[in-house]
């Protein structure tokens, strides 16, 4: 406030500067000459605001009006001025300003209006309901100087009214909350609304008294409106009744029963009412129904009573309080002092009431109302196959009485032959599951409506009669669960909703077993099974077969090995383990064995037999697999049955007087080398003669030399011709080779010569001389002759050296004589060293003659040349 004075100050000294044109000393005097006779007060302004401050000048005139000098003491109405005219306005309106001097005065007057608002004030506080009220509010300054608002927003009860003064028509007596707001400003008031000017009188309704009783009576005091004001409003009132008297206080006092009227005015105020006058203590009292009907339709509203006698005669009706009637059938209710019954259900029903103690009851017969509403209603709770149905065409009140009309019922859809139609009913005898949709017609000529209700439901299934299980005489590995879903049926095969069985499996009870497995049967033994179901005195059984399931093992009948003859079919037994250690014939095993070295297919004898046919003679493991489970057995394949019969020489350069080696052997269908039978094989050669050495090997003496030689070998009714040429050597071969022989005839003409040699000598020494020189002789004769026997020795060792040069290796005789014994011993050629036994090489054979012999890819053997 103060910064906001100091604006106004400054502006008020900035446009209205001091007036100067008097002087005045220190001491205030005008210094001019004359005695003063008047005082003239001098303002810039006639009007400023209460925001503002204004100054003030006085001038002394003497009696010819020339200006004078003196002291003059400022003052004014309102406000405040100090000794040098500055006046400070307070309130709004016209101030006067006097300067005095000497008791002369001048005054001024100036209109002082108000400032700045600082707040609002709500100045519409009073109100009439219904009439219309405008709602104004002044503008106060800082000093509480009001103005009228002229932008204010108005409020009542938070809801906008308008802006300014707005008109706003209450609509209620009360008290409501004003609100008017202009920039910041807001203030709050409560508005008070009374009613208008009194206008009429009015009674209660069911104002009632015992005859010779009292009452005291206070009308209500309305405006035009109909509002209530205070009934001293009105002024004095003037009573009159028909029967009985009162009071002007307004207490009324009964006599005879009945219904009476009563009045009250208070100048051109009136007011009319009616009083009832009922018996006093009952003596006799009876419910009745103020109604002329026999029968009480049910819905409709009947006024009901008790007709009480009193001790004085007097008998009228009266209306006990609520609570002391009751009935059987609808409902009471209270209204204007009245009881009234709307009756309910249809038939007899009682009425009851307590009167003044005494007790009455009343019997009635109740009948249904009007129809507002018909429906076609099954007998039964539903349709179901199997079972007869009726469809009663029912109407219905507003009650909720039911009764039968004697409408038509048609099928839309259903069965005929399942449906028969009535005059107001209908039977259905449902055998399917399906979707009936029936139709009436019903005029109701009470009200002329016609009813045309419709009912569609669904047929249910009827009883459980059938069960049907999934697994009849299935084959069922036991490793695999049987889904049992069981489906039910009623007696015309309609399908039901699944219900709880109990379950046995082969006799023993599984209920607990199948639910938790969620309706499954986990079988674990093989053979034949039952399971049964039954629920509500209704079985159904399934029969299966379980076996085997997926081979976890394998066993067979031959465990220690299988021995078996190539190209001969031999039988084993193969069963399969599954997981519950049920044994059953394999019927799908195979095996990782080539089929260069045998096979296996099932055997004619029945599952679980299989025959296994060797190929390659050896020794294997048959790997056995079926499912997951693989077992492995010894197998051994021999030769099965020679088909042919091959023989074979080993030298390939025979001469007469040899010894050669002929090899028998048997060849089975698969290649296979089958063992010769000795005993009774018979080999017949044209080269000489044949001994049987070991095993498959022959001795053949070659002793007749030629071409086309031949030896023919018969075993097993097999035959094998072996053609060969024999060349001839010295002697016949009576010494062996050629070479032995020449080697013989060298070593006798070396001994021949050898002897001449010595005699010749022994002629030419002196005869005395001849006995010592003969031994001395005999002597030599035996070391030369140990020196010629050690030089064709060693000639005959140059000769078999020859034979070792060719093969490239040098043999002693020990190792060789090792090697022909060893070869004498097993029957078959041993390998020189530094060849590989069975390889292309070089051999020793039962002679020690060592020989170069290739063996091909196919097995053959042929000699080197």
């Amino acid at each position: 406030m103060l910064c906001a004075l100091c604006i106004i100050l400054f502006t008020f000294h900035s446009i209205h500067p001091v007036l100067t044109t008097p002087s005045f000393d220190d001491n205030g005097i005008i210094s001019r000459a004359g005695t003063p006779v008047r005082v003239e007060v001098i303002a810039d302004v006639a009007t400023l605001s209460a925001d503002e401050v204004t100054m003030f000048s006085a001038e002394l005139y003497d009696s010819v009006n020339n200006l004078a000098s003196g002291e003059v003491v400022w003052s004014s109405s309102n406000g405040s001025i100090s000794s040098d005219g500055i006046f400070y306005p307070w309130s709004s309106g016209v101030i006067t300003i006097e300067a005095t001097h000497n008791g002369l005065i001048g005054s001024f007057n100036i209109t002082v209006t108000a400032g700045a608002g600082q707040s609002l004030d709500i100045t519409s506080l009073d109100a009439q309901a219904l009439v219309p009220v405008f709602l104004t509010a002044n503008l106060l300054d800082a000093r509480g100087n009001a103005q009228f608002s002229q932008n204010a927003a108005w409020t009542v009860d938070g809801n906008y009214v308008g802006i300014g003064s707005p008109s706003w028509t209450p609509q209620d007596v009360g008290n409501y909350t004003i609100r008017a707001r202009l920039h910041q400003m807001e203030h709050v008031a409560t508005i008070q609304v009374t009613a208008g000017n009194p206008y009429e009188f009015t009674f209660d309704e069911g104002l009632q008294v015992r005859s010779g009783h009292s009452i005291f009576i206070s009308p209500h005091l309305l405006d035009i409106n109909g509002f209530e004001m205070n009934i001293t409003e009105a002024g004095n009132r003037i009573w009159t009744v028909e029967n009985g008297s009162i009071i002007p206080s307004g207490w009324f006092t009964a006599s005879h029963p009945g219904y009476w009227n009563i009045s009250v005015s208070a100048g051109n105020i009136t007011g009319a009412g009616m009083i009832r006058v009922v018996p006093a203590n009952a003596a006799l009292s009876q419910v009745v129904v103020l109604s002329e009907d026999q029968k009480f339709t049910a819905g409709a509203s009947y006024e009901i009573a008790a007709m009480r006698t009193d001790s004085q005669g007097y008998t009228g009706t009266i209306t006990p309080p609520l609570e002391n009637f009751s009935v059987t059938s609808g409902g009471l209710t209270s209204m204007n002092d009245a009881v009234y019954w709307s009756p309910g259900a249809m038939g007899m029903h009682e009425l009851r009431v307590v009167d003044d103690g005494v007790v009455s009851t009343l019997m009635v017969e109740v009948i249904h109302g009007n129809a507002i509403d018909t429906f076609l209603q099954l007998s039964s709770p539903s349709l179901v196959a199997g079972e007869q149905s009726t469809v009663l065409f029912t109407a219905i009140d507003v009650i909720g009485n039911e009764w039968m009309v004697n409408g038509s019922v048609t099928m839309i859809n259903g069965n005929d032959s399942q449906f028969i139609a009535y005059n107001g009913y209908a039977t259905i005898t449902s055998q399917q599951t399906m979707i009936w949709r029936l139709e009436g017609s019903w005029f109701d000529f009470a009200t002329d409506t016609r009813f045309e209700p419709v009912l569609q439901t669904q047929s249910l299934p009827g009883r459980l009669a059938f069960i049907q299980l999934n697994g009849e005489g299935e084959i069922l590995p036991s490793d695999t669960a049987l889904a049992l879903e069981p489906l039910f049926f009623d007696a015309f095969s309609n399908p039901l909703e699944e219900i709880g069985l109990n379950w046995t499996v082969d006799g023993l009870d599984a209920t607990v077993d199948i639910l938790l497995s969620d309706l499954q049967w986990n079988p674990t033994e093989v053979g034949g099974h039952e399971i049964r179901a039954n629920a509500d005195g209704v079985f159904a059984t399934i029969r299966l077969t379980v076996v085997a399931g997926d081979a976890r093992n394998l066993i067979t009948n031959v465990e220690d090995g299988l021995t078996v003859q190539a190209g001969v079919a031999s039988e084993l037994i193969i069963q399969t383990i599954d997981a519950h250690g049920n044994l059953a014939p394999s019927t799908e095993v195979t095996t990782t064995l080539e089929s260069q070295f045998g096979t296996l297919q099932a055997s004619s004898s029945g599952n679980g037999y299989w025959d296994f046919i060797g190929q390659t003679s050896g020794e294997y493991s048959l790997e056995l697999v079926q499912d997951s489970a693989t077992h492995s057995i010894p197998l051994t394949v021999e030769p099965g049955d020679a088909v042919r019969l091959i023989s074979s020489i080993e030298d390939q350069s025979i001469a007469q007087g040899d010894t050669v080696l002929l090899r028998v052997q048997g060849i089975d269908m698969f290649d296979n080398i089958v063992d010769v039978d000795a005993k009774n094989t018979t080999v017949s050669c044209t080269s000489g003669s044949a001994e049987h050495v070991t095993s498959d090997t022959w001795e053949l003496d070659v002793s007749s030399a030629g071409n086309d030689r031949s030896c023919n070998v018969l075993w097993n009714g097999l035959i094998s011709q072996n053609y060969f040429d024999v060349e001839a050597v010295l002697l016949g071969g009576a010494v062996g080779s050629t070479n032995t022989a020449m080697g013989l005839g060298i070593f006798l003409l070396t001994l021949i010569l050898v002897t001449l040699v010595v005699l010749v000598r022994r002629a030419n020494q002196q005869e005395d001389e001849w006995i010592e020189d003969a031994f001395e002789d005999d002597e030599e004769y035996e070391d030369e002759f140990e020196d010629e026997e050690d030089v064709i020795t060693e000639e005959l060792q140059e000769d078999s050296s020859v034979a070792d040069d060719k093969s490239g290796i040098t043999l002693t005789d020990e190792l060789r004589a090792s090697l022909a014994q060893q070869a004498a011993d097993v029957g078959v050629m041993q390998a020189a060293p530094g060849t590989e036994q069975g390889s292309s090489g070089w051999y020793v054979d039962v002679s020690s003659e060592i020989q170069y012999w290739n063996v091909g890819a196919d097995g053959s053997w042929t000699r080197g040349e």
